[in-house]
C-alpha cells in the first residue's frame, strides 16, 4: 500500500472502505478515511485517521513515506470514530506522541477511550505548529459537524484540511476530483451535504465568511472523506455557499408511499400539473433503497435544490404509511428551512375512514421549516376524474408559485 502525494512532503495516507453501504442513515458506494502525511525539515505531523481496523492500512502507508517513528505530533481535526478510531493504536506505538485538537475534541476523546497518559495540548484558532518549512494553522469550527470540529490550514502549500466539510461518501481509486470527474464529485458532495450539513447551514456560511476575512489563499481542500479538490476547490466552496443559501432550480420533488394504487394517482395527476408549466419534476416513490433512488438520503438530495415539497401518504390507522412516517423524521432533522432561501410545500393522500395522514404531513413539513401552502389534498378511497382534474391544478399552482419566487 502506497501513500499519495498531494505537495512536496505532503501524502494521503488513508483508507479506503469499499464495502460500506449505509452511514449516518443514508446509502452510499463505500467511502475513504483520509489521513494525511504533513513532513517539515524538523518535525512530521499525522492530520486525522481513520476507523478501528483500518489501522494496519493507515501504517503501511506512511511507511511507505516513513517509518511511523519518525511522526512527532498528530493533529485531531475531528472526534468522531470513523477519524479516531486508530488513535489508540498509534498511541500503543508512540505512547510519547503530543496530539493537537480542541478542548471539547480533548474532553470527547476522555469519552472514547482511556487517554491515560496521553499528551494532548489544546489549541484554539489562530494558534500554530511550526514544522519547519511547514506551518499548520488552526481553526475551530465548532458544529461542523460535532462540536469539538477544527480545520488545519498549511500556509506554504495553500492546503485546507476541513476535517468532514466538503467530503463525499464514495470508495474510489480516484484520490482526486480531476480523477474521479467534476460531475461525479459534485453529485456525492451534494449528497453529503444534503444528508449532513443541511442543519448546519448557518454555522457554513459564518465558518465560510470568517476564512473569507483572514484572506488565505486555498489552492487545495483535503477533506476526510471522498477526494481531494486540488482542480476545483473553487467550485466547492461556491457550491457549499449556494447549497448553504439554499439556491434552488424551478424545482418541485413529490415523495409519496401508497397501498393500493390511490396516492399513486393523485402523485401522478399533481405531477403532470407540474410539467405542465415547464417546471422540472423528481416523482420519487419511497421503497426504502430497495430500487435506485428511492432510499429518504437520495430523496433528500433531490429536495436540496428544490423550490417545492410535497409528500403524499394513505392513512393507515389514522396515521401516515411507515415509510412516509420515516421519511418525515429524517426531514425534520435535516431542518432544510434552516436554509436562506426558504422552500414550500404540502401534504396529499387518500383515506378510507377519517383520514388523519396529511395533516400530520403538513405539521410535519412546518417543523421542517418549510412553508405549507395548500391545506392538504385528500380524497376517500380512489379519485374520481374531477379529484385528479384538482390534483392536477394543485400541480400546476405550485408550479406557477415557484416561478413566481
Amino acid at each position: 500500500m502506497k501513500a499519495v502525494k498531494l505537495a512536496p512532503g505532503v501524502h494521503w495516507v488513508g483508507a479506503i472502505d469499499w464495502n460500506l453501504r449505509e452511514y449516518h442513515g443514508y446509502t452510499l458506494p463505500g467511502t475513504t478515511y483520509n489521513a494525511y502525511l504533513v513532513r517539515g525539515s524538523e518535525k512530521t505531523a499525522l492530520i486525522d485517521g481513520a476507523y478501528h481496523g483500518f489501522e494496519k492500512e493507515v501504517i503501511a502507508r506512511i511507511r511507505s513515506v516513513c517509518d511511523p517513528s519518525e511522526i512527532d505530533c498528530i493533529v485531531v481535526n475531528h472526534i468522531e470514530m470513523d477519524h479516531s478510531g486508530t488513535l489508540p493504536e498509534f498511541m500503543r506505538r508512540m505512547p510519547d506522541t503530543p496530539i493537537y485538537c480542541t478542548a471539547r475534541a480533548k474532553a470527547g476523546l476522555a469519552r472514547h477511550y482511556d487517554t491515560t497518559g496521553w499528551k494532548i495540548h489544546v489549541v484554539r484558532s489562530g494558534d500554530t505548529l511550526d514544522l519547519g518549512g511547514k506551518t499548520l494553522t488552526f481553526l475551530e469550527a465548532p458544529m461542523l459537524h460535532w462540536p469539538d470540529s477544527m480545520f488545519t490550514y498549511l500556509g506554504e502549500d495553500a492546503i485546507l484540511f476541513p476535517n468532514d466539510a466538503f467530503g463525499q461518501h464514495v470508495a474510489s481509486a480516484a484520490r482526486f476530483d480531476d480523477e474521479l470527474g467534476i460531475d461525479a464529485a459534485m453529485a456525492h458532495a451534494k449528497k453529503f451535504f444534503a444528508n449532513l450539513i443541511i442543519p448546519l447551514a448557518p454555522k457554513v456560511l459564518k465558518k465560510l465568511d470568517e476564512v473569507g476575512k483572514l484572506g488565505i489563499d486555498i489552492r487545495m481542500i483535503a477533506p476526510s472523506h471522498g477526494i481531494i479538490w486540488r482542480w476545483h476547490a473553487g467550485e466547492i466552496l461556491k457550491a457549499y455557499t449556494d447549497w448553504s443559501h439554499g439556491v434552488s432550480k424551478d424545482k418541485v420533488t413529490i415523495v409519496y408511499d401508497t397501498m393500493h394504487g390511490s396516492t399513486t394517482m393523485l402523485a401522478k395527476a399533481i405531477a403532470e400539473g407540474v410539467m405542465s408549466e415547464g417546471v422540472d419534476l423528481r416523482l420519487c416513490l419511497l421503497r426504502d433503497g430497495r430500487y435506485e433512488g428511492t432510499h429518504r438520503s437520495d430523496i433528500v438530495t433531490e429536495i436540496l435544490d428544490s423550490k417545492a415539497v410535497l409528500v403524499g401518504s394513505p392513512t393507515l390507522q389514522d396515521e401516515v404509511l411507515p415509510t412516509v412516517a420515516g421519511f418525515l423524521s429524517y426531514l425534520r432533522g435535516l431542518q432544510p428551512g434552516r436554509l436562506t432561501a426558504k422552500k414550500i410545500g404540502c401534504g396529499f393522500g387518500s383515506h378510507g375512514g377519517m383520514g388523519g395522514a396529511v395533516a400530520q404531513i403538513e405539521e410535519a413539513l412546518k417543523e421542517a421549516g418549510i412553508e405549507v401552502i395548500e391545506g392538504g389534498f385528500q380524497v376517500n378511497y380512489r379519485p374520481d376524474e374531477d379529484e385528479l382534474t384538482r390534483a392536477y391544478e394543485l400541480g400546476r399552482r405550485v408550479a406557477r408559485e415557484i416561478r413566481a419566487r
